[in-house]
């Protein structure tokens, strides 16, 4: 999945969740509730795969390669997104 367009969301959907993370982390909340601290590092994982992927960087480990392609990194996002719309 190396497509132009799909390197185009994965890195504008990573810096959308980074950018408000960063400039509005009070989006979030002001206390540190269980299911925001299960959600943040799901949603950053997904965040760093998109970045990776939208960069266009190809690991040669296998491993690797998946977490770091779309298949792994939008459904993380996606879920943390949710969760967080869950609390």
């Amino acid at each position: 999945m190396d497509r132009p367009l799909a390197r185009t969301v994965s890195l504008g959907a990573a810096l959308i969740i980074s950018a408000v993370l960063m400039l509005y982390p009070y989006a979030l909340g002001t206390k540190m509730t269980p299911m925001l601290h299960t959600a943040l590092p799901v949603m950053m994982l997904g965040v760093a795969g998109a970045f990776v992927h939208g960069f266009g960087f190809h690991p040669q480990a296998k491993a690797l390669a998946t977490l770091f392609s779309p298949v792994a990194a939008w459904p993380l996002m996606a879920l943390g997104v949710a969760l967080l719309w869950v609390r």
